[in-house]
């Protein structure tokens, strides 16, 4: 185990090669009618504004339930503010600043949606009936039915639980998605059907609805509907465009209005496809988002059986321009390399596998696998987009855990592998701080998030009789900082503010962070 504190009183985004990104998200079908939008706090959506009621502010009213769960490391002893849900946990999406929730027709505060069923395939069902892990991350998925429901969205301060904005709107699906500067939204599904049940067959045509943090309208899609499909994912946003293949390839189209762009599959034979349910392009032995910070991915020798192998590509969503190209990248030290001996070929990694993982402050993210008999190390560089140098590069693993913070990172549990603990590393210059030992008789930690300023890592752990509990450690030094959470207690981060937050049958509760 981690080294213990003794005082149980001083007791996030996943980002995997191969793995889900948060900034993609599958809008399911059977999307509905969007009715109205009303501003409370002059953010001024569409509709105007009226002041919100007392009882709209949790932190004004006696009746918020009161805390009495264990201390948060990383987070003030008390709440913020607290909000009365009816004995329900409520389901909540994380919009960065602000918290969504959704109340049905009688008022009642929806509970959580299981993002499994949002993202099943008949393909992912086998003669064992097997359904196929829920993509990991932050919660997705707000709401999402078969048949559409009047529900009133409540846009709350994170900080103050304020009502921002009310969005009243006939709808099936409510879900997380992300604007084109990266900035967490909101997309409601909208949709009618015309037609009848005589020659003429019935036409559904669906919109998807964009809206940030205050509620203000961003921009609006048409979506595809498959209705023969039930609650399988229709259309997919990804930071702003709206994700289509197009035949052997993929479309990306903004929302709103404005430029496509199309990914570019070069390669006899080659086929780029997008997988809505981890929110990646893959081409090969090569994967991407469709959109990072400002560029989209392009995949070039795409073909797996092509004498060399897939190079991907960088290029500006504003103008076209490829701006970086993994075929000119110095490959890391730690990847192991093939050389066939043809002078006119130059080596290339064995695995012939990478990953894009993220864009920022000018720089690429890339995991390269290291070799192709070990699966679960990767080598993660980094690259200035400007002049193409590699800057820094480490050893990793499949799938890794980055602190919002971004000063370190977590090895994270792979959905359906063999997991035996976590390591943690210090970034940029990867430095491994500690690790779990397989054998060394402690109990796996399954990292699930940092808090912002990366002084706690929470996870969860199982005891030998199957029992989850939540506990939380401090990165730097492996100190156990509260254990035998319950799963309930392990708070979501907002990392626009810092704010940790809870559902549970209790009611809702926001923690401001310690300090």
């Amino acid at each position: 185990m981690p080294h213990h504190n003794g005082d149980p009183a001083e007791r996030c985004a996943r980002t995997a090669a191969g793995g889900p990104t948060h900034s993609a998200v599958t809008l399911a079908l059977s999307l509905a009618l969007l009715t109205a939008c009303t501003a409370v706090d002059g953010g001024e959506p569409d509709g105007g504004g009226k002041k919100t009621a007392p009882s709209d502010r949790p932190t004004a009213t006696a009746t918020a339930p009161a805390y009495d769960g264990p201390r948060l490391p990383g987070f003030a002893a008390k709440p913020a503010w607290s909000l009365a849900t009816g004995r329900t946990a409520p389901g909540v999406l994380d919009l960065g600043g602000t918290l969504l929730f959704a109340k049905d027709a009688s008022g009642a505060y929806l509970k959580d949606f299981d993002d499994a069923k949002a993202f099943l395939e008949p393909d992912t069902w086998g003669d064992s009936g097997y359904r196929e892990a829920a993509p990991q991350g932050p919660n997705r998925v707000l709401h999402l039915s078969e048949a559409p429901q009047p529900l009133t969205l409540e846009f709350r301060d994170t900080r103050t639980g304020k009502l921002r904005a009310s969005l009243k709107a006939a709808t099936d699906s409510v879900t997380l998605t992300g604007w084109r500067d990266g900035a967490p939204a909101v997309a409601v599904g909208t949709s009618r059907t015309a037609g009848s049940d005589g020659p003429a067959a019935k036409k559904t045509t669906s919109t998807v609805t964009v809206y940030d943090g205050r509620g203000r309208k961003l921009g609006a899609t048409p979506a595809t509907r498959r209705p023969e499909t039930a609650l399988y994912y229709a259309a997919t946003l990804s930071d702003g465009y709206r994700v289509d293949p197009a035949d052997a390839t993929v479309r990306l189209t903004p929302v709103g209005g404005g430029t496509a762009r199309t990914v570019v599959c070069t390669e006899e034979g080659a086929d780029c496809a997008y997988d809505p349910r981890k929110g990646l392009i893959g081409a090969a032995r090569a994967t991407a988002p469709p959109v990072l910070g400002g560029y989209y991915a392009g995949f070039e020798n795409a073909n797996v059986g092509g004498t060399d192998m897939v190079r991907v590509t960088l290029s500006d969503l504003a103008t076209g321009r490829k701006v970086w190209s993994s075929a000119d990248a110095e490959i890391p030290p730690g990847v192991e390399l093939y050389d066939n001996g043809d002078p006119d070929l130059e080596p290339m990694p064995d695995s012939e596998t990478l990953s894009l993982l993220r864009v920022t402050d000018g720089r690429v993210l890339v995991a390269w696998q290291a070799s192709q008999s070990d699966a679960d190390t990767w080598i993660h560089a980094w690259y200035d987009l400007t002049s193409g140098d590699l800057t820094d590069s480490y050893e990793a693993t499949r799938s890794v855990l980055l602190a919002p913070s971004g000063d370190l990172a977590a090895e994270d549990a792979v959905p359906g592998g063999t997991f035996t603990g976590t390591t943690v590393w210090r970034l940029p210059d990867g430095k491994r701080l500690w690790t779990q030992e397989e054998g060394a008789d402690e109990t796996p930690l399954d990292p699930v998030r940092f808090t912002r300023d990366g002084s706690v890592l929470y996870g969860y752990t199982t005891a030998e009789d199957g029992t989850e509990h939540g506990l939380a450690v401090d990165p730097r030094t492996r100190e156990v900082l509260a254990e035998d959470l319950p799963v309930d207690h392990v708070p979501a981060v907002d990392d626009a503010t810092g704010y940790g937050h809870l559902s549970t049958t209790d009611g809702f509760h926001a923690f401001a962070p310690a300090g």
